[in-house]
C-alpha cells in the first residue's frame, strides 16, 4: 500500500498499512464525515509499527522511550502549570476578593453564602471557592494558606488541558496521545496569551474553562455518537444484522459485522458523554451562573436545526439523562441560598446574571463593556495563535465542511458565546476563556491551511521574540539584584515596580529559572521533526519559558509591587501599642480588593460605613488617591498612611477619634490564623 501524508505534513512512507482498531470505544471519524458531508472517504489507516527487538535490550529500549516520553510530558505541564502560581500572596484585582471568600469558608464553615471580608459577595457561585478551601485546609499545614488556595487553579486548569487532549483524540481518531494533532492542539491551546495570562491566577473563571472544557467534548461525543448511530439504523432498519454473508471473509462482511455491532458499543459511550455533559455544564454553571448554560443550550438548539440525528428520541433521551446529572448543580446551592435569604438570592440571580446582561446593575457593580468591538479586538488579540488559527481554517477551506461536528460545533458555540457577550453590557478579556478550547478543534485544522514557509517564519520570528524576551529577563533580574542607583535604567518600568526595592537571591527561583531556559534551548532543535507543527510548538515553547522566567526569576518583585503584606503589616505593628479592647474599625470607600487583606495581612475586620461622624468606632480607614488628604469630619486625626511599594495612584490612611474611653489591649489575630499557629 502506499504511503500517505498525515497532518503534521511528513510522509510516513511505503509501509503495510492496517484500519484503525483498538480496544477502546471510538468513533468512526470517516463514517461522520460521509454522514455529514456526502462524501466516501478512504478508511483511515495508520503505519503498522516495525517489529519490536526480540532481545530484552530491545525490550528496555521501548520501555525507556515511553518513560521519556511521559517525564518530558510532566515536565512541560508542571512549567506550563506551576510557575506563577506558587510563591506569592494574592494579587488585586480577582485573587484577593477571591481568597476573602475562601478564608471565611475556613473560618466559619459556612458554604452557602460567599462571605468578603464580613460582607455577602454574590458576584459568582461558590465551585472554586469550595475546591480552593478544600485544597487550603489540606495542604495549608505545608503551603502559605493562599498559596494552598490556589492549588485549585492548577486543578482546573489540568482538567481543561486533559479534556483538550480528548477532544483532539476523538476529533483525529489518534491512536496514541503522543500524536503530533494531538500534541499540536494541546501546543495551540496552552500557548494562546490569554491561557497563559490567567490560568495561574487565583479566580472562579478558572473553573468556568474547565467546565466549559468538559461539556464541549461531551457534547461533541454526543453528537457524533448520535450521528453514527442514525447511520447504522439507517442502514439496517430492522435491524437484522445476523444474515451470514456470501463471502464471510470479505472486506465488506467485516464491514457489515462492525456496523451491526457499532449501536451496542455506541450506546454506552452516548450514556457516558450525557453524564459528562451534564457535569460539565454544572461546573460552568456553579463557576459563573446563567452565561454558559444558556449558550449551550442555544448550541445544542443549533445542533438539532443541523443534524436530523439531534431531532430523534434517542438524542432527547441523552439529554434528559444530561438534565439529571445537570440537576444536584443546578438545584442543591441555589435553594440553600434561596432558604438562607431571599434578598441575598435576588441580588444573584437578578442583578448579577440579568442585570449584568441587560445593563441596569452595571452602574452598581461596574465593569460595563467598554466598546462595540471589545469582543473582536480580545479575541484576536489575546486569542492569538487559536482565534487567528481558527479563521484561517474557516477562510482556508473548512467552511465547506460546516456540517462536520469538528466544524460545526466550534463554530455555534463560539459563535453563539461570543455574540452574547458582545451584547452584555458587562464585558472582560477574560471571559473569552471558556471558548479557546473548543476553538483549538477548529485551529487544529487552520494550520494545514498555511503554506510551509509560513510556519518557518513562524518558528524563526518565535525563537528570535523569546530567544530575547529571555535575555531581557535575565538581563532585568540581575539588574534589580545590584544596588538600587544601579536602576535607574530600567526606568520604563517604574510605572508599575517599585526600583528602590533590591531583588533577594532565592537559589529556588534561580535553579527553576536556569532549568526552563536549557530545557527550552535543547528542545528547539528537536523542532526540525515537527513538519508544518514546528511554528506552532516553537511558540508554546518560547511562550511557557518567558511566562516561566517571569514567574520564578521577578515573581519577588512582583510579588511586592502587588501584594497588600507591605502596608497593612506595618499597621499591623503599629496598632499593637495603640489598639484597645472592644475596638472595630470602620471603613469609607475601602475596595473589595482591600478589604479581604487587611483582615488577612493585620487581622482587623472592617465595618463599612456611608458617613464616618455616624459610625460608632474609635479608628477608620479610608481609600483614596495621594492628592485627597481632607481629613474626615466628626473628631479623627490621621494615624497611619500607606500603600504598596510603588504604587502611585492609591493611598490607604487610618484615621483614630480624638477621644477615646475604652481600656488598653492589644489587638488579636484572626482566630482562623491563630488556630493555624
Amino acid at each position: 500500500m502506499q504511503g500517505r501524508k498525515d497532518d503534521a505534513g511528513g510522509a510516513e512512507g511505503s509501509t503495510e498499512q492496517v484500519p484503525v482498531s483498538n480496544g477502546v470505544t471510538q468513533f468512526d471519524v470517516p463514517r461522520l464525515l460521509e454522514l455529514t458531508t456526502g462524501r466516501q472517504p478512504a478508511a483511515p489507516t495508520i503505519a503498522l509499527a516495525p517489529e519490536l527487538p526480540g532481545t530484552r535490550k530491545g525490550l528496555r529500549t521501548v520501555a525507556t522511550s515511553r518513560l521519556f516520553v511521559g517525564l518530558l510530558a510532566l515536565a512541560l505541564v508542571c512549567a506550563w502549570l506551576l510557575p506563577g502560581t506558587l510563591g506569592h500572596d494574592p494579587w488585586k484585582q480577582d485573587e484577593t476578593y477571591t481568597f476573602g471568600i475562601i478564608e471565611h469558608m475556613l473560618d466559619t464553615g459556612d458554604l452557602v453564602v460567599p462571605t468578603n471580608a464580613g460582607q455577602p459577595f454574590m458576584e459568582k457561585p461558590p465551585i472554586y471557592d469550595w475546591v480552593a478551601a478544600s485544597l487550603a485546609w489540606t495542604f495549608g499545614r505545608f503551603l502559605p494558606l493562599h498559596d494552598a488556595a490556589r492549588l485549585a487553579s492548577v486543578v482546573f486548569a489540568a482538567l481543561t488541558l486533559a479534556c483538550t487532549a480528548r477532544l483532539a483524540r476523538r476529533a483525529t481518531g489518534a491512536e496514541r496521545w503522543t500524536d503530533v494533532r494531538v500534541s499540536g492542539m494541546i501546543a495551540l491551546f496552552a500557548s494562546t496569551l490569554v491561557i497563559v495570562k490567567h490560568i495561574h491566577d487565583m479566580m472562579t473563571d478558572v473553573a468556568l474553562m474547565a467546565g466549559a472544557a468538559l461539556a464541549f467534548c461531551a457534547l461533541y461525543d454526543l453528537v457524533c455518537a448520535h450521528l453514527q448511530m442514525e447511520d447504522r439504523l439507517r442502514r439496517y432498519p430492522n435491524g437484522d444484522c445476523n444474515v451470514a454473508p456470501a463471502r464471510p471473509d470479505s472486506t465488506a462482511s467485516q464491514q457489515a459485522t462492525s456496523d451491526c455491532q457499532g449501536p451496542r458499543t455506541q450506546s454506552p459511550a452516548a450514556r457516558h458523554a450525557a453524564a459528562m455533559f451534564g457535569v460539565g455544564v454544572g461546573i460552568a454553571f456553579l463557576a459563573k451562573g446563567l452565561f454558559l448554560p444558556l449558550v449551550f443550550g442555544a448550541t445544542i438548539c443549533a445542533a438539532m436545526l443541523l443534524y436530523p440525528a439531534c431531532r430523534s428520541s434517542r438524542f432527547a433521551r441523552s439529554l434528559a439523562r444530561s438534565a439529571l446529572y445537570f440537576a444536584p448543580f443546578a438545584l442543591i446551592w441555589p435553594l440553600c441560598l434561596y432558604l438562607r435569604s431571599e434578598s441575598l438570592f435576588r441580588i444573584w440571580l437578578w442583578d448579577n446574571n440579568i442585570g449584568r446582561f441587560f445593563g441596569f446593575s452595571v452602574a452598581q457593580l461596574g465593569s460595563e463593556n467598554v466598546g462595540h468591538l471589545f469582543v473582536l479586538r480580545t479575541a484576536l488579540t489575546v486569542g492569538f495563535p487559536v482565534v487567528p488559527l481558527a479563521l484561517v481554517a474557516l477562510a482556508g477551506g473548512a467552511w465547506r465542511r460546516l456540517r462536520d461536528p469538528e466544524v460545526a460545533l466550534p463554530v455555534l458555540f463560539s459563535g453563539i458565546g461570543f455574540a452574547v457577550l458582545q451584547a452584555s453590557a458587562t464585558v472582560r478579556e477574560l471571559y473569552i476563556l471558556p471558548f479557546i478550547a473548543p476553538l483549538s478543534l477548529l485551529a487544529m485544522q487552520g494550520v494545514r491551511y498555511l503554506p510551509q514557509r509560513v510556519h518557518l517564519a513562524w518558528d524563526l520570528t518565535s525563537r528570535i521574540v523569546f530567544g530575547s524576551f529571555v535575555v531581557l529577563v535575565w538581563a532585568v533580574w540581575w539588574t534589580m539584584t545590584a544596588s538600587p542607583h544601579t536602576h535607574g535604567v530600567l526606568h520604563l518600568l517604574g510605572r508599575w515596580l517599585p526600583l528602590d526595592w533590591v531583588m533577594p537571591i532565592q537559589p529556588k527561583l534561580i535553579v527553576a529559572a536556569l532549568a526552563l531556559t536549557l530545557g527550552w534551548v535543547l528542545l528547539l532543535p528537536l523542532l526540525k521533526s515537527a513538519g508544518r507543527w514546528r511554528g506552532a510548538f516553537s511558540w508554546c515553547l518560547g511562550a511557557v519559558v518567558a511566562w516561566g522566567l517571569v514567574g520564578t526569576l521577578l515573581l519577588p518583585w512582583l510579588d511586592v509591587a502587588k501584594s497588600y503584606r507591605a502596608p497593612f503589616e506595618d499597621l499591623r505593628a503599629k496598632l499593637n501599642s495603640t489598639w484597645k479592647a472592644g475596638d472595630c474599625m470602620a471603613s469609607s470607600g475601602l475596595g473589595e480588593s482591600e478589604a479581604p487583606m487587611l483582615y488577612y495581612f493585620a487581622g482587623v475586620l472592617h465595618v463599612p460605613t456611608t458617613d464616618p461622624q455616624d459610625t460608632t468606632c474609635n479608628w477608620l480607614i479610608e481609600q483614596g488617591r495621594p492628592t485627597q488628604a481632607q481629613v474626615p469630619a466628626g473628631g479623627w486625626r490621621l494615624y497611619w498612611e500607606g500603600s504598596r511599594p510603588g504604587d502611585n495612584d492609591e493611598l490607604l490612611r487610618v484615621y483614630e477619634r480624638v477621644a477615646t474611653t475604652t481600656a488598653p489591649g492589644r489587638l488579636q489575630p484572626t482566630g482562623f490564623r491563630a488556630s493555624l499557629d
